[in-house]
């Protein structure tokens, strides 16, 4: 499923998660993009909000950087 700016969240938390996961383990978005099977632009569109997470590839990128699914979609409160 596709989305846009305007209709797919923006899941901070599970960005932040990739991020730091990339940092300690020295790898590249092109290397966690194969590890999870999808090409390097769709885990920058989806990390970004531009393109959707489906069911599947959430679950699979919260178990490799180690976080839960509702910590992945958790809403920052102010």
């Amino acid at each position: 499923m596709s989305g846009t700016d305007k209709d797919t969240p923006h899941y901070t938390a599970l960005d932040d998660a990739i991020t730091t996961y990339l940092r300690r383990h020295e790898m590249t978005q092109a290397e966690l993009a194969d590890e999870l099977g999808m090409s390097e632009n769709s885990l920058s569109w989806k990390r970004r909000g531009i393109r959707d997470w489906n069911v599947s590839e959430a679950v699979k990128v919260c178990n490799i950087v180690g976080i839960t699914l509702d910590e992945a979609v958790a809403v920052p409160t102010a």
